[in-house]
């Protein structure tokens, strides 16, 4: 059986004030892991307490990637850095890479078509040149922004940004996952001018950084970007690592532009994670069910090294049909265990169509250095299972309509659907074949068709291979009709599939000739 596809489809929102970007994902996108560790310091130091007399060079790309996840880690990795990016940039700048970012991942963006427009153009067929795009544009767009930064440094500036040798790179051990790990960087304006700093970008969305500068009377106070450092101050990056999602070796660099000279200064932050809970299998997975049946499945979750926790699951919003228990296979007298069982029910009564439900698991173990939530709890270490699967009605078919692409008058097109019965107490003979005008009424081109219907061995399906004989030379645009699939099955007595297509005179690009339907 397939496992079923999930689709999601992603965008940017923007929020523009005091100069500051924000852009995101319109779907749930974890930052993706680094393999690498920060590059090495080219940082000089003098004696100690030594002082880095050079900023770290900028670190060469480090990650390998395969052609089909390079394009989604650019798209979720860029838009999470365009954000920093924006920070401290003025309210013009930081527009400018919003309105670029939205552009790059969806050009229709901000703009209404009239109907009919787009007809027999195939958006779907764009997605992932139009994602691969998307992020080189990114891509671009961030380099244009460290590119202006490093021009509008003046060489002859007599200001320096100064660090303790070694000090550059933090690297917290072991962690496990989900812990939240917090640094400060010391630094110093070490020149014999105003340093300014312009920006301090991470490359990663799981790590935040903060400025803060020694005021006249020895407090620190939060920096605003673009404003003077005298000689002497002291500087502070407080830089936080977030874990979530991560695993194995996490490394996350922060990029600060300055008026030094000598170009940006680079800080690193690496852990490496290990999982708090395993879980197997990671998801359950129903495959093809039809909505009147039951299946059941398990899985198992532990604490990796054993520890002794309650775990409490969060069952909002459960999909009809479906049915959640989460229990303790080694539970004490206080509740407290280190394996449960998650036990899932599927059917009868789900709803037909894709199922996709994912169950938070929630511990009472506080995550070490997270803030506190919104409704004053504190963070826990917790872990998600999904459960997934395609529920299929007594009657399913594929496709779910009939695309005939761009075609010549004259052209002789086929398309096949497959038509499926999941009661057995009901047999597919033959079906009546119609074609129609969208609003069931009679429509002109439906002369130019006809229909065979042949049964499926061994199966209670059949497949219907619906063909255009040619459409008229008068013919010039685009075309819309309806297949009508008549059953006489009491639940579901027919089936109505849309029928779409371009005549194009002279076309020299036509849809290939013969079936496309299930083989």
């Amino acid at each position: 059986m397939r496992r079923p596809a999930i689709h999601r489809r992603s965008g940017f929102s923007t929020t523009l004030g005091g100069g500051l970007l924000t852009l995101g994902l319109a779907a749930l996108v974890a930052c993706s892991e680094s393999s690498a560790p920060p590059a090495a310091p080219a940082a000089t130091a003098s004696k100690a307490p030594a002082a880095a007399s050079k900023p770290a060079a900028p670190a060469a790309a480090a990650k390998s990637e395969t052609p089909l996840a390079k394009p989604v880690n650019q798209v979720v990795e860029q838009a999470t850095a365009a954000t920093k990016a924006a920070a401290g940039a003025t309210s013009d700048a930081a527009k400018s890479i919003a309105e670029q970012a939205a552009a790059a991942v969806d050009p229709h963006a901000g703009h209404d078509h009239p109907p009919g427009e787009h007809d027999g153009h195939d958006h779907a067929s764009d997605d992932a040149s139009k994602v691969t795009n998307a992020a080189d544009k990114i891509d671009a767009l961030l380099k244009g922004q460290d590119t202006k930064l490093e021009e509008s440094i003046d060489p002859n500036s007599k200001a320096k940004l100064t660090y303790e040798f070694g000090s550059d790179n933090k690297n917290f051990g072991k962690a496990m996952q989900g812990d939240v790990l917090k640094h400060t960087f010391l630094m110093k304006s070490g020149g014999e001018e105003d340093l300014v700093i312009k920006q301090a970008k991470p490359t990663c969305g799981c790590t935040v950084a903060q400025l803060m500068l020694e005021q006249p009377d020895g407090s620190m106070a939060p920096y605003t970007f673009g404003g003077p450092i005298p000689p002497g101050r002291k500087v502070e990056l407080n830089a936080t690592l977030h874990t979530q999602n991560k695993q194995g070796h996490a490394a996350s660099r922060i990029n600060i532009f300055t008026n030094d000279p000598r170009g940006q200064t680079q800080f690193g932050l690496e852990a490496e994670v290990e999982t708090f809970f395993l879980v197997n299998p990671p998801s359950l997975n129903f495959n093809q069910m039809a909505a009147k049946d039951s299946v059941t499945d398990k899985v198992s979750v532990t604490t990796s090294k054993g520890q002794r926790l309650k775990l409490t699951p969060v069952l909002n919003n459960v999909p009809p049909g479906l049915k959640v228990e989460v229990n303790a296979l080694d539970a004490d007298a206080d509740g407290n265990a280190s394996r449960w069982e998650l036990v899932a029910t599927a059917g009868p009564g789900l709803v037909e169509g894709p199922l996709a439900y994912s169950v938070p698991l929630n511990s009472d173990v506080a995550l070490p250095g997270a803030e506190t939530l919104p409704n004053g709890q504190a963070p826990t270490y917790s872990v998600s299972v999904t459960i997934m699967g395609q529920v299929l009605g007594t009657i399913s078919f594929n496709p779910s309509f009939v695309s005939l692409g761009l075609i010549r008058p004259g052209q002789v097109v086929s398309r096949t659907i497959r038509v499926m019965c999941h009661d057995p107490e009901f047999k597919l003979t033959e079906p009546k074949v119609l074609v129609q005008s969208r609003d069931s009424g009679d429509w002109e081109y439906a002369k130019h068709f006809s229909s065979v219907v042949r049964p499926v061995p061994d199966q209670n399906a059949v497949d219907i291979e619906l063909q255009l004989n040619g459409m008229p030379d008068t013919l010039n645009g685009s075309f819309n009709g309806m297949m009508v699939v008549q059953l006489g099955y009491p639940d579901k007595p027919e089936l109505k599939l849309p029928i779409t297509g371009v005549c194009r005179g002279g076309a020299t690009t036509a849809a290939p000739a013969g079936s496309s339907g299930p083989k």
